[in-house]
């Protein structure tokens, strides 16, 4: 039987907000859809798989950004080699900053990444807290989860947005995240596959796909996603927002 191989980046240092729940959540789902799964994690020193079948990285202060910029060197030509292979992935603000191109620290020192993202971020602007932090997505709809960060993001060589930002502030009022290939960076925190299953479907489906399986989904993914819709609406309502965006025909 096929098992798949979920990669976790830098989880010593990338796993604050929640974020390591978005490993949970893709973990869990592959298992009620009765698809193995195995969990590997990578930090620094640690040597890749030889292949994967999907990459998360969740988020962490500038300070781990430093630390790992050494780290994010050795390993980004073959992040590189992946996405254009389509394997699917999920960078959670500081990873997404990670896997861009540059970051600008407050104290004027830059850190290189990995290149994945046509991105430049400037992590001197002030920092914002949203709580409901909604994002409209053409092909997914919208997404809802809550936003903390302390800067702004480019989108550089022509690259596309994730989405636009319904409220909150995303990358930089208007638009939201990168999106390259099956490669996706964004903002939502909460943590955002947790809030947002079709979110979590739509890289478990690329994935399940490109290993020529089928994913599922069974009524104990329904009870989850009726939980996770509740939670939205909390959030949705709290914010005077319709908890549904508009959806590209």
């Amino acid at each position: 039987m096929t098992t798949l191989t979920i990669l976790e980046l830098f989880p010593e240092h990338l796993a604050v907000n929640g974020d390591m729940g978005n490993v949970i959540v893709v973990c869990e789902r592959l298992r009620l859809a009765g698809i193995d799964s195995v969990h590997v994690k990578h930090n620094p020193g640690d040597a890749l798989p030889a292949s994967v079948d999907m990459v998360l990285v969740g988020t962490g202060p500038v300070s781990a950004q430093r630390v790992l910029e050494p780290a994010v060197a050795e390993i980004a030509q073959q992040l590189v080699a992946w996405r254009d292979a389509g394997v699917p992935m999920l960078a959670v603000t500081g990873g997404m900053q990670l896997l861009g191109s540059t970051i600008a620290l407050p104290n004027g020192v830059a850190v290189a990444g990995a290149g994945l993202f046509p991105i430049h971020t400037d992590a001197t602007a002030a920092r914002v807290v949203t709580n409901c932090f909604a994002v409209d997505v053409p092909e997914l709809g919208r997404l809802i989860g809550i936003e903390n960060h302390g800067s702004r993001t480019t989108l550089t060589d022509g690259a596309s947005a994730f989405g636009t930002v319904a409220t909150g502030v995303g990358n930089d009022g208007r638009t939201e995240g990168v999106h390259v290939a099956n490669a996706i960076g964004t903002h939502i925190q909460g943590p955002a596959l947790a809030m947002n299953p079709v979110l979590a479907d739509h890289l478990i489906e690329i994935a399940a796909s490109r290993a020529g399986l089928r994913y599922e989904l069974t009524e104990a993914h329904h009870r989850l996603d009726a939980l996770a819709s509740d939670c939205r609406a909390i959030l949705a309502r709290g914010a005077g927002i319709p908890v549904a965006g508009p959806v590209a025909a």
